[in-house]
């Protein structure tokens, strides 16, 4: 086989989104994933949070095309109830799910998913050859779709094991406990669960915060999916983008429609919410029991973590491995230092959370993936 004009490693919502994109224009890829369909990952943590509607709009989805999934949802013979919430027209999971099937049949995508899992790379001529656990790829450029850095777990936690597993750990079991249950963390992950839990057993679960979960539509504002806010945001010096990250990004934030229901939730009393921090959690036979700062210590059987992902990319090894093997720069957070075209070598390009010192506060969105399909377009 000739070679590759380029090789996507990671096939979920910013993989996905590039190739489509670079097949329109008629560019030979594969996508290297581990898993065996474009997105398995992406839709096995949404069914962990029991999640029921994105939190991105109407206007952002994984078509090439504009509006394409509003235009996908008018054509469907029967809309149905729910099929969109808040005044963003966020879509269900089941509809977003039907047009991403739908894009893959239309641009045939899932034949070019190479299963595998990427160990490391190595500069060849005229391209770059990528080992994985099944065997090697050779293109003339490649993509670093990796997605978040691992899940972000407590040193409390450790001793634990299994006792008290992440929400997006492989291992984690969505279905409500039969027990009393704690759940810690204050962003959408946490109010996801929790109000899944809540809906589904008969005791109401209890949900640790630090503080009330600031309330916003999005988790940044819409002007940063606008690629001139993005090309704007690129021209920055290191320190500026930094700040404008730190200012813009809305961390642990929930749409007014979840605030409402938690809300609703603790009124009914089918939940209870904790503000306070957990200090300490030890096993005491088929219990954890849980210290906290300011409250009474909380005895539960079942302990789950939505605590979200690490901030750094300083535990990912493909990228540890790559930068030196090549040399590359790393910036704050261990971030990669990408061009303009999202390169962090001539041959060797990232999108996602990976590259939002490029992108801007929206990177690891699916309004990044859009961004990032543009910024590898341009010249």
């Amino acid at each position: 086989m000739s070679m590759l004009d380029w090789l996507i490693i990671g096939a979920g919502v910013h993989g996905l989104h590039v190739a489509a994109s670079l097949r329109r224009r008629g560019s030979t890829l594969r996508l290297l994933d581990p898993h065996p369909r474009p997105l398995a990952e992406w839709d096995r943590r949404a069914e962990a949070l029991a999640m029921t509607h994105l939190r991105s709009p109407l206007d952002q989805d994984l078509d090439v095309e504009q509006l394409s999934l509003h235009h996908f949802a008018e054509a469907q013979p029967r809309p149905e109830p729910g099929m969109f919430a808040g005044p963003c027209r966020a879509p269900s999971l089941e509809l977003f799910r039907r047009h991403v099937k739908w894009i893959r049949a239309r641009l045939g995508l899932d034949p070019l998913l190479e299963r595998g899992t990427a160990t490391g790379l190595e500069l060849v001529e005229g391209g770059v050859r990528v080992e994985s656990d099944r065997g090697g790829l050779v293109a003339r450029r490649v993509i670093l779709a990796l997605g978040h850095p691992p899940p972000s777990v407590p040193a409390w936690a450790d001793p634990l094991g299994g006792a008290a597993l992440h929400v997006f750990d492989p291992r984690f079991d969505r279905s409500p406990p039969s027990g009393s249950a704690v759940i810690v963390g204050g962003g959408l992950s946490a109010a996801q669960l929790a109000l899944h839990w809540a809906r589904a057993r008969p005791g109401a679960p209890t949900l640790i915060c630090r503080r009330a979960p600031p309330i916003a539509e999005l988790d940044a504002a819409s002007r940063w999916a606008r690629p001139r806010w993005s090309w704007r945001f690129a021209s920055f010096p290191l320190a500026g983008r930094l700040s404008v990250l730190d200012a813009e990004t809305r961390r642990g934030s929930v749409p007014p429609r979840v605030a409402a229901r938690l809300a609703r939730a603790q009124r009914r009393g089918s939940l209870r919410i904790v503000f306070d921090e957990v200090v300490d959690v030890r096993r005491e036979a088929a219990e954890q029991v849980v210290t906290l700062g300011d409250h009474p210590a909380l005895r539960c059987r079942r302990l789950a973590l939505a605590t979200g992902f690490a901030p750094a990319f300083d535990r990912v090894p493909l990228l540890d491995g790559i930068a030196e093997e090549l040399g590359l720069e790393r910036g704050p957070l261990a971030l990669p230092l990408l061009d303009a075209g999202l390169r962090w070598h001539p041959r060797v390009h990232v999108v996602g959370a990976a590259a939002r010192l490029s992108l801007g506060p929206l990177a690891a969105n699916i309004a990044g993936a859009r961004l990032a399909a543009l910024r590898l377009a341009a010249p």
